[in-house]
């Protein structure tokens, strides 16, 4: 059985990890708009549709709640992608999120399944999407509290000088 693992991790950019991952509660609204963005694609490639898995996303979410934004090496495919608390909505986080990966398409080269560059862009996340043989995918959605200390900027959905 092919699985996919996608572990969604909610960050902030200071480096310092207080207090381990909440794990969101996942709606069937949030489980659906995973799914959606995740089926869409493949439907263009007729490509079988992702079911949900709830082993897959309890994998995912103790992954995340580790605090650390980073590939877990473990047995499963991973995506990861962080937003800033501009985005509370789990659902449009979930659409988000796999809009994002789903991009990476345009830096493939067909002609040799590779991709185009190595250097700051990949295609490693689109090919998790629509690798023909995964039948199953189970997201976590996972808010992180951070240390005090210096405070970073660039935060998507706010100005730089309010």
């Amino acid at each position: 059985m092919a699985v996919l693992l996608l572990a969604f991790v909610f960050c902030t950019c200071l480096s310092i990890c207080r207090v381990s991952g909440q794990v969101a509660e996942l709606t069937t609204e949030d489980i659906d708009a995973f799914l959606l963005e995740h089926n869409s694609v493949r439907a263009e490639l007729q490509l079988n549709p992702l079911k949900w898995d709830n082993e897959l996303a309890s994998y995912a979410a103790s992954e995340g709640g580790k605090c650390q934004f980073e590939h877990s090496n473990g047995p499963y495919g991973e995506n990861l992608y962080a937003s800033s608390p501009a985005k509370w909505n789990h659902a449009e986080l979930a659409a988000d999120a796999v809009k994002s990966w789903i991009e990476e398409q345009k830096f493939v080269d067909y002609d040799q399944w590779s991709c185009i560059t190595r250097s700051d862009d990949s295609c490693g996340h689109y090919s998790q999407i629509v690798w023909r043989n995964t039948e199953f995918v189970g997201c976590a959605i996972v808010h992180l509290e951070w240390d005090s200390g210096p405070t970073c900027g660039n935060f998507i959905g706010e100005l730089p000088y309010k």
